[in-house]
């Protein structure tokens, strides 16, 4: 069975639904993938790709880890998500993010979703060209509905978060009231939650807040939770092999570039305009609802960690405001991480009850099919088809 390697700095975040893809094209064409993290050997590369004997390997890197085109020799090659090179430099074989339609859709989020009366941007370290790309689509949007969007552009250092939340406090100070924050992925907008926490603004209501990677281990548990854009991290692994295959058909083509679309946006908190509008007692009771409903939280305790009062009454309040009981908001707040998970082709259906806070297995599949009118494995096929369709 012919081996390609997919070399990366580490298996982690991103990374992992990127090799899924990669194997889901890998086994219709009958390749094996052996992946490589840089960071945890210690032979020299050129060792290790004569160890395996590849056809062909996809390189997903940057920083200290990139490894440019000469490294590898003659053997093909396609980046996932490349660092900006100079336009002498040679083209390479390549699948990105589309950048601009991540800052679209944050845009718009912030926009229709939150109401935001102002808007801006805080970009990563060193202003990489990814960065860079979010930050001008997301002003463009700005400009066209005649708004400026304020852009922090000081220096800091990664890893340093203290001198990050020093040199981010006065900025988001200076920042009109209600205004939408794209930041150009979660790690940062984490570090921003910290800093307004500092400042003393709220999140929602004096700020509203978006970033980038949609990382349910990260956006689920932060205070408020975060909402997120969702790239399609499987469509670029499943396109970098794809266009690997093409490039190793055809050896003479020019190099192709080409990007991978956001899936769309998962909404919390951070971006809930009605929030904001909540009693404290309400938005306290959602915000913990957010965080924990997959951790087996019970009505009982949202109640007893929010409410000064029975049961009853605090049952009839959050109804009379929200719309429905605790236990219905719990529910449909597992119900998003049901789906979300489904959305992920090698998540095991049964230990998904367990992961988003049910009883069963049984439990979980039953109120699913009265909910949706189909199965888990029904559904998953389903919207599977809609998001990972391949695009000719």
């Amino acid at each position: 069975m012919p081996t390609i390697l997919y070399i990366t700095d580490i298996l982690s975040g991103s990374r992992v639904p990127q090799l899924e893809g990669m194997r889901a094209f890998a086994s219709t064409i009958g390749w094996h993938v052996e992946v490589i993290e840089q960071m945890r050997i210690k032979s020299p590369l050129k060792e290790v790709v004569s160890y395996f004997q590849p056809i062909g390997c996809v390189l997903e890197s940057s920083g200290e880890y990139f490894i440019p085109p000469e490294k590898v020799g003659r053997l093909p090659v396609v980046y996932i998500d490349p660092p900006t090179r100079p336009a002498t430099a040679q083209p390479l074989w390549s699948v990105s993010n589309d950048d601009v339609g991540i800052a679209e859709l944050a845009f718009s989020t912030l926009a229709l979703t939150a109401g935001a009366q102002a808007y801006a941007f805080i970009g990563w370290t060193g202003r990489d060209g990814w960065s860079c790309a979010r930050e001008r689509a997301f002003c463009r949007r700005a400009e066209a509905i005649g708004r400026h969007a304020s852009v922090f552009t000081d220096p800091w250092t990664m890893g340093n978060k203290h001198e990050f939340i020093g040199r981010v406090r006065p900025f988001l100070a200076s920042l009109p009231k209600e205004t939408g924050i794209f930041t150009a992925n979660d790690d940062i907008a984490l570090v921003v939650l910290d800093a307004c926490e500092q400042e003393g603004l709220v999140i929602p209501g004096d700020l509203y807040l978006i970033g980038t990677d949609d990382d349910p281990r990260v956006c689920d548990f932060t205070r408020p939770t975060l909402t997120s854009v969702r790239p399609n991290f499987h469509r670029a692994g499943y396109t970098a092999a794809e266009l690997l295959a093409k490039r190793i058909a055809h050896p003479r083509l020019k190099p192709q570039q080409l990007h991978y679309p956001p899936i769309g946006v998962t909404r919390r908190l951070s971006t809930r305009r009605t929030i904001a509008l909540l009693p404290r007692d309400i938005s306290q009771a959602l915000d913990l609802i957010h965080r924990e409903a997959c951790s087996g939280l019970k009505p009982a305790r949202v109640i007893a960690s929010v409410f000064k009062c029975s049961e009853r009454s605090a049952e009839m309040r959050f109804k009379a405001i929200i719309g429905k009981r605790i236990s219905e908001e719990i529910t449909d707040v597992r119900f998003e991480r049901v789906f979300q998970l489904l959305l992920k082709p090698d998540q095991a259906i049964e230990p998904i009850a367990n992961l988003c806070g049910w009883e069963s297995p049984v439990y979980l599949k039953r109120k699913f099919k009265e909910r949706t009118g189909m199965t888990m494995r029904a559904w998953r096929k389903e919207n599977l088809k809609k998001i990972f369709a391949h695009e000719e």
